[in-house]
């Protein structure tokens, strides 16, 4: 599922067709992203471990197939991408209260500083990323001053954040319809 060359470094793992890889993986994330130098909070990184986690359950959940994991700095920003095989569109939506499930894109769309999916020949990448913040009592886990960017050749979306549905339309998505049957993530 590689799709970068090699002018663009990054972190990656893959992640196994099984639920019980997920949170192994989400912590295999964060000390990815505790590597790249980017001053982030603890809050920070406890954001991108929630956010990894959704991304990685869905890809895991909806392909039953590895999924490929990619953590990388972004200019000052800290980029987490999970590329799978299925081609469909994710999408926000609004769970109702006894729900078990629908909410994890709901947590990305509130908490990332922008996130979307883009296609890739085998399937599709989802991403989301956090803008770095170094922690207000100067202690945070990278705090110690941040390398130059590594990576300023990542690919930015310029449409901007990803929208909530209105009450009056439950889902919203990305992309083109024809990208694919969408499906409700976890």
């Amino acid at each position: 599922m590689a799709r970068r060359g090699p002018e663009c470094p990054r972190n990656g793992f893959t992640v196994a067709a099984a639920a019980d890889a997920v949170p192994a993986a989400r912590r295999q994330v964060v000390s990815l992203a505790q590597d790249l130098g980017l001053p982030l909070s603890d809050q920070a990184l406890e954001t991108v471990e929630l956010l990894a986690g959704e991304l990685i359950a869905n890809a895991v959940q909806y392909t039953h197939a590895p999924c490929d994991v990619s953590v990388r700095r972004a200019d000052e920003r800290l980029r987490v991408e999970v590329t799978d095989t299925n081609a469909s569109v994710p999408s926000v939506v609004e769970a109702g209260a006894n729900d078990e499930s629908g909410r994890g894109l709901l947590l990305v769309n509130a908490l990332a500083a922008d996130w979307g999916t883009q296609p890739e020949p085998t399937g599709k990448t989802t991403w989301f990323e956090i803008v770095s913040e170094p922690s207000t009592d100067g202690m945070g886990s990278n705090s110690a001053s941040a390398p130059p960017s590594p990576c300023a050749c990542a690919p930015r979306r310029t449409e901007g954040r990803a929208r909530m549905a209105s009450s009056a339309n439950s889902q919203s998505s990305f992309g083109s319809p024809t990208m694919g049957k969408q499906y409700q993530a976890a």
